[in-house]
């Protein structure tokens, strides 16, 4: 049997490594291919982008040479790039994305904007109280130390500026026909009726799945990652009880 492929796509300010122990979690029919966009993790030399189409021009290349039908998963502002990212690849004709996995991230049509402004002109301050807002947290170590509290912002400037830009313009416009399956934490921001309005975001399915205990990074502790690894299986392949 060729595996699931499940495209994994981060969080704001993040990198691919938020996904290891959902990664590791995963059966073996399924084949996560957690992707970065540029600035972070490996590809840290990069130039950051800083609007949603030039986000998922980059993601495109990626998932160019995938099977006919992919899944993705999107983790907060990732949640975003993923509707996109499905919504363009049925435009052009690439992998069908059959499921698309919303987590920790309101639904577009009841997102409010980060700030009044665009996200590239706010100071750190600013940029890092738009983070906490948003369910990040900014550790005392990184405002502390004048390197990374500078690029920490930047990061977050660039990709608070992809879901503007987002955000700004099509919404509501935006909606695809895979299954949707939406996942937060109980302690996320994010009300049940923000959930609850991903439904406009597709013209299939879609799955409210019950929160799992934790913040906007819920999927990072072990259980949450068993417990969303059991989910992803059940969707992806119509069982949970298969083993890693």
């Amino acid at each position: 049997m060729t595996p699931r492929t499940l495209i994994m796509l981060h969080h704001a300010g993040g990198s691919a490594a938020v996904f290891d122990r959902l990664a590791e979690a995963l059966p073996d029919g399924i084949q996560p291919l957690p992707l970065e966009l540029p600035g972070r993790g490996k590809r840290w030399r990069e130039a950051p982008v800083t609007t949603i189409e030039d986000a998922v021009d980059d993601l495109l290349r990626a998932v160019a040479g995938q099977p006919e039908e992919i899944a993705i998963f999107g983790h907060s502002v990732g949640a975003y790039l993923g509707l996109c990212l499905a919504a363009r690849l049925a435009e052009t004709g690439g992998p069908r994305c059959s499921t698309l996995f919303a987590s920790a991230n309101a639904g577009p049509v009841s997102a409010e904007l980060p700030c009044e402004g665009s996200p590239l002109l706010t100071t750190d301050e600013e940029i890092f109280a738009i983070a906490e807002k948003s369910g990040g947290t900014i550790s005392p170590q990184i405002r502390e130390h004048p390197v990374l509290r500078e690029r920490t912002a930047a990061l977050l400037r660039a990709d608070f500026s992809l879901g503007d830009s987002f955000l700004r313009k099509r919404p509501a416009t935006t909606v695809v026909s895979a299954e949707l399956v939406v996942c937060c934490g109980t302690d996320d921001v994010f009300t049940d009726a923000q959930l609850d309005s991903w439904r406009h975001s597709t013209t299939g399915r879609t799955d409210i799945t019950p929160r799992l205990p934790g913040d906007h990074f819920y999927l990072e502790q072990p259980a949450q990652a068993a417990a969303l690894a059991e989910t992803i299986t059940r969707t992806l392949l119509g069982s949970a009880d298969r083993t890693p």
